[in-house]
Parts: structure tokens; C-alpha cells; sequence
């Protein structure tokens, strides 16, 4: 018979996982690194969620209705020029040798201004 010698080591049959150290900082650090995925991929999809629903309410509705209105002229009236800019449609309209300038909102197509040039006015300060 031989004779079997133990080494002072435990064999890895008799060592239970959860009493290892080592062992121990390995699911530490492995609980760790998932918590710290978990939560960036949670703020991630946080800010998705949130940047959608941010241009869903401020997306303007579809379901307006459209603006048509009639800008009355005087007979024998005609347009020369129109222009668009921040909002406003302004539209140059010559009558009867006078100019006149209608400004109009571009949401409502509501005048909201109107700027009448006639000649023989007095002469404006050259500019220096």
C-alpha cells in the first residue's frame, strides 16, 4: 500500500465558492461593473424617451386650418412686388401713381400694417 500524503491546500471539490476571497472580489467587481452599465444605459434611454417627447409636444399641429383671406385693392390697381420675413408678407401695390405698402401677418393673413409712398413729399435729409 502507498501511503497518500494531503498537502495542506484544500482540493478545489472541498472549497466552496462563496468562502473564497478571491472569489468574493470577483462578484463584487462583477456586480459593480453591471450596476454601472445598467444605469448608463438607463440615463441613455432617459434622454431618448425625453427628446422625443420634447419635439412630440412641440411639433405644430397639422390639424390647422388654413388662412384665406381678400386683400382689397382699388380698381385699376396692380401688385408690383411681394416679400416674405419673420412672419410678415408684405406686398407692394401701385394705384392711381401711388405706391402703398400692406403688411400682412403671415399666420392670420390679417393686415396689420400699411405704408402709403407718395411723390412731392418733402425731400428726405441727404445721408452723410
Amino acid at each position: 500500500m502507498t501511503a497518500q500524503t494531503r498537502s495542506s491546500t484544500p482540493s478545489l471539490d472541498e472549497i466552496a465558492d462563496d468562502d473564497d476571497p478571491r472569489i468574493q472580489r470577483v462578484y463584487r467587481r462583477l456586480r459593480l461593473l453591471t450596476l454601472v452599465g445598467a444605469l448608463t444605459m438607463g440615463v441613455g434611454f432617459l434622454s431618448v424617451m425625453s427628446v422625443i417627447a420634447y419635439r412630440l409636444v412641440k411639433a405644430p399641429s397639422p390639424g390647422k386650418a388654413i388662412a384665406a383671406r381678400t386683400l382689397a385693392l382699388p380698381a385699376g390697381a396692380r401688385v408690383v412686388a411681394t416679400a416674405a420675413d419673420a412672419g410678415r408678407i408684405i406686398v407692394t401695390v401701385e394705384a392711381e401713381g401711388r405706391t402703398t405698402l400692406h403688411v400682412l401677418d403671415a399666420g392670420t393673413l390679417l393686415e396689420t400694417g400699411r405704408l402709403e409712398l407718395a411723390p412731392g413729399g418733402p425731400a428726405a435729409p441727404p445721408i452723410r
